[in-house]
């Protein structure tokens, strides 16, 4: 009898086990799927009405089929990005740049408008910078009190008049990393790391679920280890 009961449990135990697994591979995909298609008809659809009419003035017919939509949408799909390059192109050379100048002041003088636009750029200018530019390197930081540790990114330094060097140290919330506080630490208040900022990035936003099996950490020229577990 108590063999049956081990061999019920330990079924039920990798049945349970299995329907997890399974539903970590497809959990993902899944939510890929919604995104991409979220942002297929998002970004298609602003272009759709041009690219439909501009078909109807070439004499192209159309049935109003699903097959004909996910033609239109494809279209107005590539031209919306040709065009945010072409409007990229124009922005960088020096009468854009004017032009762009002039309606950002506008903007900018337009009470709501000018913290949307400002709030909105801001958050367009971090997700854009290359890892590199955006943050320096992981490291940890007693905080929000001391026997605490917090992982963050190192987004530059500076130095007072007293020659001192300062690290600004950012430390991002969970598990939206776009905001978070700014400190500014001497190197012996910072614990140095060996992860890369894609797998700070990813120890962030999980909330610690995507934390790596070994981290090495040291301060001072000591080395140590932290281990799972």
């Amino acid at each position: 009898m108590e063999s049956g009961k081990l061999y019920t449990g330990g079924f039920k135990k990798n049945t349970k086990r299995k329907i997890i697994t399974g539903l970590l591979v497809v959990f993902p995909i899944f939510i890929t799927y919604i995104v991409i298609k979220f942002l297929f008809g998002l970004i298609g659809g602003l272009l759709s009405p041009v690219v439909k009419e501009s078909f109807i003035l070439l004499g192209i017919s159309l049935k109003n089929s699903t097959v004909d939509e996910f033609v239109i949408t494809s279209v107005a799909f590539v031209l919306t990005f040709a065009a945010l390059y072409f409007i990229g192109v124009i922005a960088t050379n020096f009468f854009g740049k004017l032009i762009l100048s002039f309606f950002e002041s506008i903007l900018h003088k337009t009470p709501i408008i000018k913290n949307i636009y400002t709030s909105s750029k801001q958050l367009i200018e971090i997700i854009s910078l290359p890892g590199t530019k955006a943050f320096k390197r992981v490291v940890v930081a007693e905080y929000p009190r001391a026997g605490m540790k917090a992982f963050a990114f190192v987004t530059g330094s500076i130095k007072t008049k007293d020659g001192i060097k300062l690290n600004g140290v950012f430390i991002p919330t969970t598990p939206n990393p776009t905001s978070g506080f700014l400190v500014y630490l001497p190197d012996e208040d910072i614990m140095e790391t060996d992860m890369t900022i894609e797998d700070g990035m990813k120890l962030i936003v999980s909330g610690g679920i995507l934390a790596p099996e070994q981290v090495e950490f040291s301060k001072s020229g000591l080395t140590n280890e932290m281990r799972e577990g």
